[in-house]
């Protein structure tokens, strides 16, 4: 399995710090440089392989998401993660319409992170578990169908499409497994699907996840 390259970029020293010693524990995560600002990114990257760049939006000189536009049009194969505070929609919005393909927030756990890098790489959209299913109804207006999904159930989507089982699902939301259950067989059954591998299929097809 070869490595995924990552810059992390943030000008708080803590916080950079602090998922440097998150993700260099990961066997499948090489961390190639940090930066402090997007022009350093922008330097960076223009002299090392990079696959995934992860940008806290709010920088000096060059925030993130100037830095994500210029890196969507000179280095497309860059993959770029927003990292933020906030889960305000205008901010996802910003970021998506500039390139990004995740966004995840400064206090996320710690395997959320990896994930998030992971996913991405693998050429999926991520976000935040924090982030509400309506702050990102703006991702799947393009081309989706009315399908009659609730919030709750776009929210043990998203776990689905993370691989996560009905017991991790109702531990993470807070509900109980046999409800864990029933909304699979929910979402199964709105999106006329066979199996867990067909409904995430049809999902990333509708934009839902």
């Amino acid at each position: 399995m070869s490595m995924i390259r990552l810059l992390i970029a943030d000008d708080h020293q803590v916080m950079l710090d602090g998922l440097v010693s998150i993700i260099e524990k990961a066997d499948d995560i090489s961390i190639v440089a940090t930066a402090s600002n997007g022009k350093e990114v922008l330097e960076i990257i223009a002299e090392n392989g990079i696959d995934v760049a992860l940008l806290d939006i709010n920088m000096p000189e060059l925030n993130g998401v100037e830095t994500c536009k210029k890196l969507s049009r000179k280095y497309p194969h860059v993959k770029v993660v927003a990292l933020s505070m906030y889960k305000k929609s205008s901010y996802i919005q910003r970021m998506l319409q500039f390139g990004a393909k995740g966004y995840i927030l400064k206090d996320d756990r710690a395997d959320e992170i990896l994930d998030a890098v992971r996913q991405v790489h693998q050429g999926h959209l991520y976000f935040s578990s924090q982030i509400e299913p309506n702050l990102l109804s703006f991702t799947k207006s393009k081309g989706s169908t009315s399908t009659g999904i609730t919030q709750r159930e776009l929210e043990v989507l998203q776990c689905i499409s993370r691989g996560m089982t009905n017991a991790e699902i109702a531990e993470a939301l807070f509900i109980s497994q046999h409800t864990a259950e029933s909304h699979r067989k929910n979402l199964l059954s709105k999106l006329d699907a066979r199996n867990t591998a067909d409904l995430v299929r049809i999902s990333m097809e509708k934009g839902l996840i």
